[in-house]
């Protein structure tokens, strides 16, 4: 059984009488990437916000490592790394000086442990440099770097991607996914670039008007989807389907296309309408999009 780092149980918050959050529950386990997608006012930086102690839930439970924020916040919050609302660094220290300043705050954090984190994160040549004169995607990194110091089990990031240019977003991308694989660190994204939360994460959260619509591993996700294919008779073929796979599919523009939610049965579906009789003359499989699902959900609106 997979340890469970973070569980949002029917989490509510009030604000001035105003529901934001209406019984919101998901888990990340060790490891785990989870993206959180949401649109504008979807209470996305509410949950967020709630989860690292910035504000409390009005109603139901948050456990950070079995730990409860309301009853054991302390020690729920020692389990915690952050950067919400963009890394809080001073431009006119050094890398390093920023780092150590952070880690005088913290009695167990050793010097070892700074450059620990340094090393990870592949800081090492400039992190005697001041900030001002960092990149923004290293100032990320430096970012992350003091959200590692004290080596949190869970880590939650609201838009890290900000302002990155390609190659800085491809670097961070790399960063994550290797700090969930190698290091078992559990990591929560907010983000805009729902592409990229598709390539970054194994499981998606997507959150509106403060209900978690859909909890979905991508896995999932990339395995289901549309197969359109090209009979030399598609009436039949529709017939087949149906009676011998259970499948229902249209004809459309002389195509029948069907959904599925695993796409990874239609060799065994190719060979059995061949077996029948039929020939192929087309087949296309379209796997799902992380995008595609948002704005299906969500009806259109946009994310921010």
């Amino acid at each position: 059984m997979e340890e469970k780092i973070l569980v949002l149980k029917n989490v509510k918050k009030r604000i001035n009488k105003r529901e934001i959050i209406k019984g919101i529950s998901f888990e990340i386990e060790k490891g785990d990437i989870l993206g959180f997608l949401g649109p504008n006012g979807s209470g996305k930086t509410t949950t967020l916000r709630m989860i690292v102690g910035l504000s409390k839930p009005t109603d139901g439970e948050i456990t950070i490592c079995g730990d409860s924020i309301t009853r054991s916040y302390v020690k729920a919050m020692t389990n915690v790394g952050c950067i919400i609302e963009g890394p809080d660094l001073y431009n006119y220290l050094t890398g390093f000086d920023n780092l150590e300043m952070l880690g005088y705050m913290n009695k167990n954090v050793t010097k070892k442990d700074i450059m620990d984190s340094v090393e990870l994160l592949g800081m090492k040549n400039r992190i005697h440099d001041k900030v001002n004169t960092y990149s923004l995607g290293m100032k990320q990194r430096l970012g992350l770097a003091q959200a590692l110091l004290h080596k949190p089990k869970l880590l939650v990031l609201d838009e890290p991607t900000n302002g990155l240019d390609p190659l800085g977003i491809t670097e961070f991308r790399n960063i994550i996914i290797n700090l969930a694989k190698e290091k078992g660190i559990s990591i929560l994204i907010s983000s805009h670039l729902i592409s990229e939360v598709q390539l970054m994460c194994n499981k998606v959260s997507i959150i509106n008007n403060g209900k978690v619509l859909k909890n979905i591993s991508v896995e999932e996700l990339v395995n289901s989807g549309e197969v359109v294919w090209i009979l030399n008779d598609n009436e039949k073929g529709k017939n087949f389907l149906k009676k011998r796979w259970g499948i229902h599919t249209k004809i459309i523009n002389d195509k029948l296309e069907g959904n599925f939610d695993d796409i990874s049965v239609i060799e065994n579906i190719n060979s059995s309408i061949i077996r029948e009789g039929l020939k192929i003359k087309f087949v296309e499989r379209k796997p799902k999009t992380l995008e595609e699902l948002f704005l299906k959900l969500t009806e259109g609106n946009q994310i921010i």
